[in-house]
């Protein structure tokens, strides 16, 4: 097993890749809700995906306060719940719209889900660590 310095320190980066991707989702959303009004995904292929796009701002901050309060292990079950839902609703949501391609975007959000699924058993383990040093 790896030394507890080097374990507090890859899991303090991976937090905070956490922290940086669920703050630019909630930035993201919250610049649609600026620059499209209340209603930015009207869009949407079915009126449970816009409400649920539109939570997200709601989601990925109670993400992102969740790992600021030190409550990892609950940030790390809704981190995992928004992006397990978010990657199958827009697979499913681009596809029903007809784009084949599903683009960067979607991509990223894979990537960014993989990153998460990899993480949480490391992280729960070093959760009693990390709030304990603080």
């Amino acid at each position: 097993m790896p030394p507890r310095a080097w374990r507090n320190g890859a899991a303090r980066i991976a937090i905070a890749v956490q922290l940086l991707c669920f703050s630019a989702g909630a930035f993201n959303h919250g610049c649609d809700f600026l620059i499209r009004g209340w209603r930015p995904y009207r869009f949407a292929p079915h009126p449970a995906v816009e409400l649920y796009w539109s939570a997200l701002i709601v989601l990925d901050l109670a993400v992102v306060l969740l790992f600021l309060s030190r409550r990892i292990r609950p940030a790390l079950l809704l981190g995992l719940a928004v992006m397990v839902s978010d990657v199958a609703i827009n697979v499913t949501a681009t596809h029903a719209m007809g784009d084949a391609t599903y683009g960067w975007p979607l991509v990223l959000q894979a990537m960014f889900l993989g990153f998460v699924l990899g993480s949480v058993s490391f992280l729960w383990s070093a959760e009693r660590e990390l709030v304990r040093n603080d």
